[in-house]
Order: structure tokens, then sequence, then C-alpha cells
């Protein structure tokens, strides 16, 4: 099979695009590396491409292409409704496609769910609104998440809702119902299919709006926030539940697993600490302090297990649906390589990250000129009575009080450090508010 794209204009048409993660850098060659041609009806056809990135300095990149012959030499397949019917129809079918060095694998879940009926012939949509990916929604019923940048391994995103979806009986989520899988050297997840939840809102747009409302919570907000850590401690149970799939049982945590995570920590403060002091020459003041904290994870009593967890929890990661909580997108710290990301960890780094989300939602009212209030406090108490009533006795928590509550600060340590790193490259001008938090942090001595 020849790929029909011309690969001098492919650099131009990368820099275009919202998806194209490279565009800060010189693009040295484009190469394809897997394609295979798929009918379409009325005899056409468009060509589904995998493009490897080769740039001047850093890493190959490799990035999903649909394309249509054009004599532009590159178009959008996306913009043909009939190529997202017929992208569609090839996972709900289970069909297998030869490509040019492997094969396409369309795989649909043989789930209650799965059995959705749906019309003919079939309406979709493309989501104007693109980030990373390419979304399209199927008779409003179906989410088609088409992945624009790949990695290779086991997408930890395809994974984990597989996982939920026939494993175990955690609903609060768009329940994964199908996937289209890449087999062979160019082996990668290309495209998820998701339940499609309508009219729904983002639980930090949903938590500013709360915040936004006086110095003192609602009840019903509090509430809220208590059935959030509910929410959140019902999916560890989930992915705790395994006892015949590694990688999803859980392991015993180990001296050795908290010494290594302290050790982690230790070396990103010294690096951070230098970088966000020429922001804040007072954390300096706080490193020893802070070094002690991390420090000390290293010496708790081992006890509870290593888990699969979200990984990248954040008020951005769940929805508000009449009048509940779901919790999706478990693809984890795009930073990190899938490998990292499918590593079992604490429980505690998700409730952590979630309680870094509170912090930041306070700092924006206020940034916005909402006055001091008692909020805060009361956002993170509520979610983690929550949490806690939801979990009491897990086995994958520490048994005791004073190990769940240093653990946790230390993850909540390592979050800032994250955010103060992700801040100052990305928004400087919100570094501030990990710093702040960083400075008022309390430590034990």
């Amino acid at each position: 099979m020849t790929a029909p794209i011309d690969l001098t204009k492919l650099p131009d048409f990368l820099r275009n695009q919202r998806w194209f993660a490279g565009k800060a850098w010189p693009i040295k060659s484009v190469s394809t590396v897997d394609h295979a041609t798929v009918e379409l009806p009325g005899g056409r056809n468009f060509t589904l491409a995998v493009v490897e990135v080769i740039y001047e300095l850093g890493q190959p990149e490799r990035y999903l292409l649909p394309v249509l012959p054009s004599e532009e030499g590159v178009k959008d397949a996306f913009e043909d409704v009939d190529v997202l019917r017929t992208l569609f129809q090839l996972i709900r079918e289970k069909r297998e496609l030869a490509s040019a060095s492997g094969k396409l694998v369309g795989e649909w879940l043989d789930t209650p769910e799965g059995l959705i009926a749906l019309p003919s012939p079939l309406p979709v949509r493309r989501l104007q609104v693109e980030q990373s990916n390419t979304s399209v929604v199927v008779a409003e019923k179906l989410i088609l998440k088409v992945i624009r940048k790949l990695e290779a391994g086991i997408n930890p995103e395809y994974e984990v809702g597989r996982f939920l979806a026939t494993k175990t009986s955690f609903r609060a989520t768009p329940t994964l119902l199908g996937a289209l899988q890449s087999e062979g050297p160019a082996g990668a997840t290309l495209a998820v299919v998701n339940r499609f939840i309508p009219d729904v809102t983002d639980g930090w747009r949903y938590t500013l709006d709360n915040f936004r409302r006086g110095p003192v919570l609602a009840e019903d907000f509090i509430a809220d926030l208590r059935r959030l850590g509910q929410r959140l401690g019902e999916l560890h149970h989930a992915l705790a539940s395994s006892t015949d799939d590694p990688a999803f049982t859980p392991e015993p945590l180990l001296a050795e697993d908290l010494q290594r995570w302290s050790a982690s920590i230790v070396g990103e403060m010294g690096v951070t600490l230098s970088q966000a002091a020429r922001h804040t020459p007072d954390l300096e003041n706080r490193r020893e302090d802070l070094l002690g904290h991390a420090r000390q994870l290293a010496h708790v009593q081992p006890s509870g297990q290593k888990i699969r967890i979200h990984g990248d929890l954040h008020l951005g990661q769940v929805l508000r649906s009449e009048g509940d909580w779901l919790l999706f997108d478990f693809e984890g710290e795009p930073g990190r390589s899938f490998t990292q990301r499918r590593e079992k960890y604490s429980a505690l780094r998700d409730v952590a990250g979630m309680l870094r989300s509170f912090d930041y939602a306070e700092a924006t009212v206020r940034l916005e000129g909402q006055p001091e209030g008692d909020r805060l406090q009361p956002a993170r108490q509520a979610f983690l009575e929550g949490y806690r009533a939801a979990t009491r006795g897990a086995a994958f928590l520490p048994q005791d009080d004073a190990s769940f509550t240093l653990m946790l600060g230390t993850f909540e340590l390592e979050k800032m450090l994250y955010e103060v790193r992700y801040e100052l490259q990305n928004r400087p001008d919100w570094v501030r508010i990990p710093i702040q938090a960083l400075m008022r942090m309390e430590v034990r001595k």
C-alpha cells in the first residue's frame, strides 16, 4: 500500500493542528510508519496513517492522521461525516483491517451497556472544541475519542476503563464501550468509545461557582463534596478488587516503596525549590522543614497496599450530572510514560490531588476579588469525610491515622512541587499559588 500523503506538506499541516504538541520545535523530518486504507460508501476511501515526527532536538513523536485524497497533499478526513461513521463502525462491528505493517482491530465490549440501540443512519457530530484529541458524539449517546498523539504500550485510559466496565460494578464514570487498536510495530490505542453524558458541568467550574457565592460554603455544596470523596473511595475499592489480573491485583506496600517515593520527592524538591526561590526568596527558609517532611515518608511503618489509581485527579477530571459525580479520564499525568502511569501506588496520591485542586479554586476566586472566607478548610474536610467513610477499614490504606496523615501530607507536598514546575513553564503568573501553599504548609517535627 502506498500512503496518499504528500510528506513535504505535513510539517506545515501539523503545525496548524490544535492537537499537535510539537509546535515549538523545528521539525527535521516526517515519515509514515503505518497506514491502512478504509473503504467508504460510494466507492471512496480514506487513509488512517501513523506518522512519526523527528525534531531537530528531542525525542520523536507519533501522531494518528486520518487523511482523504487531495490535490493539496493533506486533507483532514474528519471533515467528512462518512469517515466519522465508518471509523465508529470499525469499532462497533469488531472489524479487523490489514495495515502496511500490522492490522487495526476494533473492539466492542460485550457488556449490558454495549447492547445500546443506535439509529440508522447514524447521527454523528464532531465537537468543535478540540484539545489534544478529536472527539465525535455518536447519536447523542456515545462519544468517540480519537487519540492524536500516540504512545507505544498499553494505554492506561483504555486499560482502566475496560477493567472498570468488565470486572467491576463501578459506574460513576462515562463507561467504556469499545476501542480501536493498532497491532504490529506501530501498536497503540487509536480511539476509545465511552458513554456520552449530556448537560454536564465539570467539577472545576461547579466548585468555582460555589466558592464565588460568598465567604461560607452552602450546606448542600458541602454535602456534594462529601459525596465526591465517597465516589473516589468507591473507585479505589473497585480498582483494588482484582484477584486474577496482575495489572490490577493489589500488592503489599513495602518499606522499599516508601523509601523510593521519599527519595524521589527529595530529589524533585532540590531542583524545584532552587527554581522557585528566584521567584520567592523566602522559600529557601522552608527548605529544611520541607525536606524533613519528605524524608519522614521513608520511616513510615509500612501498611496497606499499592493499587492502580486515577493518577491525575483534580476537579477538572470530575463531572456533575443529575446531582452526582462522575470520575473520568484515566490517562494519568501526561508528562509520565505509559509504564510510569501504570505503576501501582498509594491511593492517597489521588486524594492529595483533589485536595490541591480545592486550594487552586480558593486562590482563583481570591484573585477574582472574593474576600477571604471560610471555604478551603470546609471543602477539604467534607471531601475527606466522604472518602474516609467510604474506605473505613480498606486494606489498601494505611492502618493507623498517623501514617494516613503523614503520607497524605507528603503526597500533597509532591503535588505542590509538580505544580511549581508546571506553572513556571506554562503560567508564571500562577506560580504563587503552589508557592504560597509551600510557605504555609504545616510540617510535623
